[in-house]
């Protein structure tokens, strides 16, 4: 993207951006190989690999059409971090909260398809391959029923609650913390 903007003002105002001095090596994996990439850091705070992370990421943003919402990318990349970094994968705890749009982005694919026509859910496989490692999905069900989403049209493993923020608490009195 920096490439393409630098690109245009060379072309339309007769000047170019700076180069980077340093282009950040994009790497995948080590849990997630397809989704949460991230880049090598020369990193001054080392993540303690003793220490147990119990994370809430909340969502709220529907992904656009064909892609993997933003925030399940997110997740799998804080996961893949930690881990590459030393930190065992049972030390990591990750739990999302999806509501308003984004309650979409973990429904089957049949559901999504009737809520968006002609789309592709670029989420659904993400999902599946989280709750496969251990995440946890939960949906608002204020938000689900405000949008006509049942527990038949979740992903299996994702998980109705009352609401988002009773799920917080329930997870807050479980030693989680946000992400924000």
């Amino acid at each position: 993207m920096r490439k393409l903007i630098s690109a245009l003002c060379a072309a339309v105002l007769g000047f170019a951006l700076p180069a980077s001095a340093h282009e950040a090596e994009t790497r995948s994996g080590p849990v997630f190989s397809e989704f949460g990439d991230w880049t090598v850091v020369d990193n001054e705070q080392p993540a303690p690999i003793e220490q147990t992370y119990k994370v809430i990421f909340d969502a709220t943003e529907g992904a656009e059409d064909g892609e993997v919402n933003w925030r399940f990318d997110s997740a799998a990349r804080f996961i893949n971090l930690l881990v590459e970094n030393g930190v065992p994968r049972e030390s990591i705890e990750v739990a999302i909260i999806v509501h308003g749009p984004s309650g979409y982005d973990i429904t089957t694919r049949e559901r999504y398809e009737r809520q968006y026509p002609g789309r592709t859910h670029g989420s659904h496989d993400v999902v599946k391959a989280m709750i496969a490692d251990g995440v946890r999905f939960y949906i608002c069900g204020q938000s689900a029923n405000g949008r006509g989403i049942t527990n038949d049209d979740l992903i299996p493993g994702a998980v109705m609650t009352l609401s988002q923020t009773v799920a917080t608490a329930i997870l807050h009195n479980e030693g989680f913390t946000n992400i924000p």
